[in-house]
């Protein structure tokens, strides 16, 4: 079965999800969007422990970053997406992450990256700009995920998602043109590979340390082996909480 035509035009497949939500609450469904994206993020990223730590923060976080749950009966669901807005504020490309199926762990859906207009960034709402624009600073973390579980516990803390262990010049000149002073690298843990000592994560925090010449670089070692996985223990999220307000 071929795609559908709205899989590569992300607006409209907002449209078209925002519709069958609307439709299923007009039915007398006892739910909605953000309701069904909110419970699917905790029981699929096994969040329940930390709930007392971010309940309170899960409807803000996820209209921040205005992901949402697809389900099953809509192609191309099951999957969360993530949309990525370009330099005008518009949503032309997403991150999604199937649920499951057969296929890659993530995949795009929209413009591809050549395309895109401006650095790709998961979570450059208005307001995460102005905190980044009054405190100089902003954290950066691998995936959606990640930066989900980030605000989670820090709200307040500016934190962005570059979709990569990298950052180019136009990531650079896009933090650079918002103030920022201090970029704060939060990168996975990840387990070491044949002939070396450290992860991809943490050799791609060094590097960016050393290169980056205009702004400071601090290197942040997550509690867990990523934001999103601190969140499945209380313990190891109110560590991630305070690594991020002790900044």
């Amino acid at each position: 079965m071929a795609n559908p035509d709205y899989w590569q035009n992300v607006p409209v497949l907002i449209e078209k999800v925002d519709k069958l939500y609307a439709e299923a609450t007009a039915s007398g469904q006892p739910y909605t969007k953000l309701s069904v994206t909110r419970d699917k993020l905790v029981k699929m990223r096994n969040w329940s422990p930390s709930l007392p730590l971010i309940e309170k923060n899960l409807d803000r976080v996820i209209q921040e970053l205005e992901c949402f749950y697809i389900p099953k009966t809509f192609p191309p669901g099951p999957r969360f997406v993530f949309p990525i807005r370009d330099i005008e504020g518009i949503p032309t490309r997403a991150q999604t992450k199937p649920i499951d199926i057969d296929g890659p762990k993530y995949m795009y859906l929209g413009l591809k990256s050549a395309d895109f207009r401006g650095p790709c960034w998961l979570g450059n709402d208005v307001g995460t700009l102005r905190r980044m624009v009054a405190q100089r600073r902003v954290v950066l973390v691998e995936g959606a995920y990640d930066i989900a579980a980030c605000r989670l516990v820090a709200p307040d803390v500016p934190t962005l998602c570059p979709l990569t262990k990298s950052l180019g010049g136009g990531h650079q000149k896009y933090l650079r043109m918002f103030g920022v002073e201090t970029i704060f690298l939060m990168f996975d843990n990840e387990k070491p590979k044949e002939n070396y000592d450290i992860g991809g994560g943490e050799l791609s925090m060094r590097a960016l340390q050393r290169d980056i010449q205009e702004m400071k670089v601090e290197i942040l070692y997550c509690p867990s082996s990523d934001p999103s996985k601190c969140l499945e223990s209380y313990p190891k999220a109110l560590q991630l909480k305070s690594l991020l307000l002790n900044l």
